[in-house]
């Protein structure tokens, strides 16, 4: 039996563009002041951060511990973990090209829109079935 030949494509895997210090602070106050004024973001998500080309926003999950239950993430304040709630993925330095992703139960972020930075805040804001 002959095996089957699959056949060979290039794959086209754009590079992250690269942030300086300004620019990773300009677009942290951009989205800073653009989610202050969104009422279900400003409510939910706690911190906003930048690593290389990606935006998190983390919120705060308050718990219940039962008795004898082991936490493998340390609580804040004993009773809330911060879990990733959104994340901006940008493909070029002004925030024009933009993805909104989802962080699924395994770990792997899911893309669900993309656009300008300003439309992946707006989708988040307006998605009630992801976020």
């Amino acid at each position: 039996m002959k095996k089957e030949q699959r056949q060979k494509a290039w794959v086209n895997k754009p590079q992250a563009p690269k942030f300086t210090s300004t620019e990773k602070t300009s677009l942290l106050e951009t989205i800073k002041e653009a989610t202050a004024k969104l009422p279900k973001i400003s409510e939910k998500v706690s911190r906003i951060e930048m690593r290389s080309n990606r935006i998190y926003m983390y919120e705060l999950v308050e718990q219940f511990k039962p008795e004898g239950a082991v936490y493998i993430k340390p609580l804040i304040d004993g009773k809330y973990v911060e879990f990733p709630y959104a994340r901006i993925t940008l493909h070029d330095n002004r925030g024009d090209v933009c993805t909104a992703d989802f962080q699924r139960h395994t770990g792997q972020w899911m893309t669900l829109y993309t656009g300008t930075m300003a439309e992946c805040i707006d989708d988040i804001e307006n998605d009630d079935t992801w976020f």
